[in-house]
């Protein structure tokens, strides 16, 4: 007779996390088996502790059925004493790379509901199953440290912290939890189709488990990598912290060779991470194209280059990183008095909401002509970058005329701005604690 599978203790779970019993949480659902077992084990935790917990659905529009399945999400969690709430995606589709934009648009939608609900983290309900299987797909692309490594159980993204409490969890023993507890949950018929290299390397387990690759050894693989990963992490954060200046308008200067005098690892992690916080990006580069642009920048003549929308030029005695105009993103309205983010780079907040006019305000870059502008009015020991890097300050317009540039604390008419504008790409991307320039 088989033995049953262990139920898991999720107050034990959940101590790694260091959550306080004030903290609220949310529980991504999408009413699959994973995630009802999450959720069960989080209703039950709240009851004992008090905490407040809410469940999060996301309709992406992918399938006529998700809204019906939303539905009964919601019901499931009424009868756990727990809150819900959908989340439906207004824009496009995704067409191509399905799983992939899906996500982005899952983790965007429950990330802004949970930062205008004060969410202290939100609970994903990967397993250990799921961990071997992403081992799994990133050893098969060929993937290093960072992708072997598997998913964290405790990160941030974007400014949400997403925490994996089941990722040492079999979910074979979240199968016996919900059996026992009679929760039924819904069958995603995408976790059968073959078009998804997931699926395709679940039918493969069986043969992989009888050569003793099982999820538990490829789970501790991962987590020895991840080990690993965190020291090469805190070594290229410390090598940056050395060598890389951010401004809050939006650029980084550094002393290229003392930048890749390091060994290849940390320079490309290097590289990969100024990439990412200037260009504000949440994946890194390819490989292949950091390495280039690693190599160009240790060459003796260094004329400069591009990557993930980022220029790299000389500046003076060092070189000057700066977002391409090209790429940067279009203005957006200023609505009410609520922090948003631009260009994925830069957050934009109000001092003061007494001051806050009727007018119709928008964020958008400076633009060439105002940079040279504000160079000949504040002069170059203010504004020290050459156009191209000073044309991509954020600049908050009234009605179509230049009313702020709160980076370099300027108005036309000399008062204090009253916008803020903290640049969060280095930040999002690990390289420091908070964002550069929280006061204009």
């Amino acid at each position: 007779m088989a033995a049953k599978p262990n139920s898991p203790d999720f107050e034990a779970l959940l101590t790694p996390f260091g959550l306080s019993r004030t903290d609220a949480v949310a529980v991504a659902v999408s009413g699959g088996p994973d995630s009802m077992a999450l959720l069960v084990l989080a209703a039950d935790e709240a009851k004992r502790s008090g905490r407040s917990v809410n469940a999060v659905t996301v309709d992406h529009g992918l399938r006529a059925d998700a809204k019906d399945e939303a539905e009964q999400v919601a019901a499931w969690a009424k009868a756990l004493g727990v809150a819900h709430t959908t989340l439906t995606h207004e824009g496009d589709v995704p067409v191509a790379s399905i799983q992939a934009e899906a996500r982005d648009i899952r983790y965007g939608l429950m990330g802004q509901w949970c930062a205008a609900n004060n969410i202290a983290a939100l609970m994903v309900a990967h397993t250990q199953d799921d961990q071997a299987e992403t081992l799994l797909l990133r050893l098969a692309r060929g993937s290093g440290v960072d992708g072997l490594s598997g998913m964290a159980a405790d990160t941030t993204r974007d400014g949400l912290r997403v925490i994996r409490p089941l990722l040492d969890v079999p979910r074979a023993d979240l199968l016996a939890l919900l059996e026992d507890r009679g929760q039924a949950f819904i069958e995603d018929p995408s976790n059968r189709d073959e078009r998804h290299a997931r699926v395709r390397m679940r039918a493969l387990r069986p043969t992989l488990e009888a050569e003793g690759l099982t999820a538990q050894r490829l789970a501790e693989t991962a987590g020895r990598l991840s080990v690993a990963r965190d020291a090469l992490a805190g070594w290229t954060q410390a090598h940056l912290a050395g060598c890389v200046t951010f401004d809050v308008g939006g650029w980084a200067q550094f002393d290229r060779t003392r930048l890749v005098n390091v060994p290849l690892e940390i320079g490309l992690r290097s590289v990969s991470r100024i990439v990412m916080a200037i260009g504000g990006s949440v994946y890194p580069p390819r490989l292949h194209h950091t390495r280039a642009l690693l190599d160009r920048l240790g060459a003796a003549e260094f004329s400069g280059a591009t990557l993930g929308g980022v220029c790299f030029v000389a500046h003076r005695s060092g070189v000057l990183a700066f977002r391409e105009a090209r790429a940067m993103a279009e203005p957006v309205s200023v609505e009410g008095v609520s922090p948003l983010l631009w260009d994925r780079r830069f957050e934009v907040s109000i001092a003061d909401a007494k001051e806050v006019d009727s007018g119709s305000r928008s964020i958008g870059a400076l633009g060439v002509p105002g940079a040279r502008r504000l160079r000949d009015e504040l002069g170059p020991e203010v504004l020290n970058v050459p156009s191209a890097a000073a044309s991509c300050i954020p600049a908050v317009y009234a009605q179509g005329r230049l009313l702020e540039v709160p980076a370099l604390g300027y108005r036309p008419d000399g008062a204090v701005p009253n916008h803020r504008i903290a640049f969060v790409g280095p930040m999002r991307a690990g390289l420091t604690a908070k964002p550069i320039g929280i006061e204009a």
